[in-house]
């Protein structure tokens, strides 16, 4: 009878077993440990991203960072919808009562229009943002 192996499976290809070694003096090494802090990475990840990937170089980006505000952009999107539907539902009760002039109904819908296109235009940076952070 064989023992059964527990635990994950053995790699096979990719592994990485060839080790790369340097010097750094301490200001050196605390600014390279800096980065990788700042950039939420592992050293090894870190080293082997700035010298694999050219563009690494140039891509300073802290994804936990970012994360954070998209969540208060998110949130203060959030609010504004909050705003409009507290508008809307003052509109239609005025609306009843005969209240309701025809300049404030324009005045809505010309801030509205507004208030869209910007909308629009943060979901597409939005995304931009997000496709570069996936690259």
């Amino acid at each position: 009878m064989t023992k059964k192996k527990n635990g994950r499976p053995l790699k096979l290809d990719g592994k990485r077993t060839r080790f790369i070694k340097a010097r750094f003096t301490e200001e050196e090494y605390a600014l390279l440990r800096n980065l990788w802090l700042s950039l939420g990475l592992k050293e090894s990840d870190f080293l082997r991203q700035r010298l694999l990937i050219s563009s690494a170089v140039s891509n300073k980006i802290n994804a936990v960072e970012v994360l954070k505000h998209l969540n208060q952009i998110g949130a203060e999107i959030g609010r504004s919808g909050n705003n409009i539907n507290q508008l809307a539902r003052h509109a239609n009760f005025l609306n009843k009562r005969g209240m309701l002039s025809a300049e404030i109904v324009l005045q809505f819908n010309t801030i509205f229009t507004d208030y869209i296109s910007i909308f629009r235009g943060m979901e597409r940076a939005t995304r931009e943002l997000l496709r570069l952070l996936k690259a």
